[in-house]
């Protein structure tokens, strides 16, 4: 369905003031409705059979400079359509209607976006700051936001700034009190304890505020923003090109597919075509790159539940294939390999070789890790039943990829919103069936991602067979896209990995929002958390491959 249709059964339902614009000349079409009409046309958008929005990709505050924009791109699984809506409001008192009852990930973005541009989001559940401490003054993503020049005695900027010290020392800044809370403190029934933030099972800089009787959870709140670097904010002061660098910190463990975002979006704004041997280069090397990251989730599970035998094996296979990263783009982890038009390095015959060795070597050695850990009946059991998510709260709380497939949902953007040369390749789209235990569980989620692995050598072997002559990269003259706006996504490791880039006719993006599966896959902890374990917990960060850099960006 087309967004001139869609709007046609907003206007038919609601009246005409209900849609203000239709926005078509945008690369993604969009629907600009009254701020009144929000909530209600939502609550349509996704209940109507022959809609079917059921799954909210993104949600990004824009500042207008004149007023205070949210944007929300929304997606029909059932249907396969999309469309974007935007709503605008005063940016001296901005509101608007929260979705948080429509769509339940939308909780996180509007706190998100409430605490980097100000927007109050009436009926919201629990508007809070997400990433900065609350008594931080203003709001970072603003066009006229100004940073205070200290925090709590800390300067914050390096101009002038000195060292930190303990010991009281004239002209020095001091190590300020701590500013949480207890350790633990007494709940009536229940304690209150903190997990993290530094806490090898939590993947990262990541807290959680548990609430326990004895071993049984109440209630699990992550607690985030530890690692928040401003990457968004960072790309408006910085050249097209210039963030690229910036998009391997996203998700240092895919950083491949965060590359290849940014570079889609704006390739897709300069009308930039990428030459089919470039295209190539980025499956291989985003077919490896994805290997690798499972890699580290299957081990790293196996290892938080207390077998760290099988982690060693992923890290020796690991090592392997940042050898041949290095030899394809001569970087192990932070590849910086994209560039728009194609890849900044062929990948010579030599390599593709050394490719085809490593998958004849891998193929035993993946069969030899199950025997000795998927199939292991003490593995099976810490996994198998645990924190299952249905398919409608998987959709609801926007969780992606191999977390979504695990539900039983079958979305692959490789296959369903086909990009680069997926398309050429065959490969099958693994779902959670129940594999040990109840569709949805933390088994299907690890058994997913071994699964999927088997499939990346499928596609590695078909790239490495089919990869054409030809050149590898149509450079631009000039980065400079004209005004407009768009939002482009691939298929990462965690699943969708979105970019929402807006340009304004200069070499520097205007407004970048990252969308990223870590985020949404850590909102649903606390609605899952209720009831388990506390070792079930560990279990549940695990087999949600949560990592925190791609969370706070």
């Amino acid at each position: 369905m087309t967004p001139a249709e869609i709007a046609a059964r907003l206007r038919t339902r609601f009246g005409d003031g209900a849609v203000v614009a239709v926005q078509d000349a945008l690369l993604d079409p969009t629907l600009e409705l009254a701020p009144e009409r929000l909530h209600e046309a939502a609550r349509f958008l996704r209940d109507e059979d022959d809609l079917r929005f059921d799954f909210l990709r993104s949600l990004a505050g824009v500042d207008r400079k004149e007023a205070l924009e949210v944007v929300y791109h929304l997606l029909s699984l059932p249907h396969r359509h999309g469309v974007t809506l935007r709503v605008r409001t005063p940016r001296d008192k901005p509101s608007v209607a929260s979705v948080a009852d429509v769509w339940p990930t939308a909780e996180w973005h509007e706190r998100e976006t409430f605490d980097l541009f100000g927007i109050d989001f009436a009926g919201h559940p629990d508007l809070r700051r997400l990433f900065l401490p609350d008594d931080w003054v203003g709001y970072p993503l603003r066009k006229d936001y100004a940073p205070p020049a200290e925090y709590h005695g800390i300067v914050t900027t390096r101009e002038g700034s000195l060292p930190v010290t303990r010991a009281q020392v004239a002209g020095r800044p001091q190590v300020q009190v701590a500013m949480h809370g207890a350790k633990a403190e007494e709940l009536p029934g229940y304690m209150r304890v903190n997990m993290g933030p530094h806490h090898p099972a939590t993947h990262g800089v990541i807290n959680f505020l548990l609430e326990t009787d004895g071993e049984i959870i109440r209630k699990a709140s992550p607690d985030v923003g530890y690692l928040h670097r401003g990457i968004e904010k960072l790309a408006e002061s910085n050249l097209y090109i210039g963030t690229m660098p910036y998009t391997d910190r996203v998700d240092y463990l895919g950083a491949i597919f965060a590359n290849h975002s940014w570079a889609l979006a704006v390739e897709k704004l300069l009308g930039l075509a990428v030459p089919p041997r470039g295209e190539y280069c980025r499956a291989i090397a985003s077919e490896l790159n994805r290997i690798a990251s499972h890699l580290i989730a299957t081990g790293a599970l196996a290892m938080d539940v207390g077998a760290f035998t099988p982690f060693t094996h992923w890290i020796r296979e690991r090592e392997k294939i940042n050898d041949i990263m290095e030899r394809i783009c001569g970087a192990r982890l932070t590849y910086n390999y994209l560039r728009f038009g194609g890849v900044a390095r062929d990948i010579k015959p030599d390599v593709v070789d050394t490719i085809r060795l490593w998958l004849d070597h891998f193929e035993p050695i993946l069969r030899e890790f199950n025997r000795l850990i998927s199939d292991n009946e003490i593995f099976v059991r810490r996994l198998a039943d645990v924190a299952p998510i249905s398919a409608a709260d998987a959709v609801g709380f926007g969780l992606v990829g191999p977390n979504l497939r695990a539900s039983g949902v079958h979305w692959d953007l490789r296959r369903d919103a086909p990009y680069s040369i997926y398309p050429e390749l065959e490969f099958d789209v693994i779902v959670g069936k129940g594999f040990r235990g109840v569709v949805g569980d933390c088994y299907d989620r690890y058994w997913c991602r071994v699964l999927e692995m088997v499939e990346s050598m499928k596609i590695l072997r078909q790239a490495c067979d089919k990869l054409p002559e030809g050149e590898f990269w149509a450079k631009p003259k000039v980065v400079k896209p004209a005004a407009n706006e768009f939002y482009a996504a691939v298929e990462s490791a965690r699943g969708e990995l979105g970019a929402y880039v807006i340009a304004d006719g200069t070499d520097k993006p205007y407004r970048a929002k990252f969308r990223t599966g870590s985020y949404t896959g850590l909102s649903i902890i606390q609605h899952l958390s209720p009831g388990l374990m506390l070792a079930d917990l560990v279990a549940l960060i695990g087999s949600l491959d949560v990592v925190a850099p791609e969370v706070d960006r």
